[in-house]
């Protein structure tokens, strides 16, 4: 991708030329999904010692919880890569449908689709992709089921209650479940919808493509 303005080049022993891959993940949640990905980040980097380029690209992973919802979300994030003087090369705005209306759940879809960045959503809320980690799940319910059900998992495996802000979360699903299930699933959802040519995603109850951010991150741990 471009370098930006004004950046010196960065060249390896090899003379290629090297540029800084940046992810900005900012989420609707302060802390339930940035525990998750920043134990991503914290995997990534044990990998690699945060040095390592991969492809000609330096890892970095930014992650902010913002406490915004839907739109607000999208133009928090805006006016921070504004205002930033890093280059973003792929910038995700993550957020659940929860108890929003259809429209303003897809304005903000559309909004951050149109700023050039990607919108990792969930429909109802995150709980369903943490769900997908243990089992293929298509019933219309409400977050409370997707919470119910994975307490189900929780005792089996002699865990505590889930609850929101569990710090260690990403580590529980990836070692007590499947992260290429969950990836698996949550495709299989899509599927599903595309098949009946449904492009509301205000509709597709359950779904979520927050795998799609997940599995590419998974490519560098």
């Amino acid at each position: 991708f471009k370098e930006r303005k004004g950046h010196k080049k960065i060249r390896h022993e090899n003379n290629r030329q090297m540029a800084p891959y940046k992810y900005l993940i900012v989420s609707e949640g302060k802390k339930t999904e940035p525990y998750y990905f920043e134990q991503i980040k914290k995997l990534i980097n044990k990998k690699y010692n945060d040095s390592i380029t991969v492809e000609d690209r330096k890892i970095d992973i930014e992650i902010k919880g913002t406490g915004k919802n839907t739109c607000d979300l999208v133009t928090f994030t805006q006016n921070y890569v504004n205002h930033s003087n890093n280059y973003y090369g792929s910038v995700w705005v993550i957020f659940d449908k929860d108890d929003f209306t259809d429209e303003q759940f897809n304005d903000a879809i559309k909004q951050a689709k149109d700023n050039g960045y990607n919108a990792g959503w969930s429909n109802e809320s995150i709980e369903l992709w943490f769900l997908l980690h243990f089992e293929y799940f298509q019933s219309a319910v409400g977050r409370q089921s997707y919470i119910s059900k994975l307490n189900y998992y929780f005792r089996k495996f002699k865990l505590k209650e889930y609850k929101k802000n569990m710090k260690d979360i990403f580590d529980i699903l990836i070692k007590y479940g499947s992260l290429d299930n969950a990836i698996k699933n949550a495709e299989k959802l899509m599927d599903k919808w595309n098949d009946e040519n449904q492009s509301d995603q205000s509709k597709m109850k359950p779904a979520t493509n927050v795998f799609k951010l997940v599995q590419e991150l998974k490519e560098y741990f």
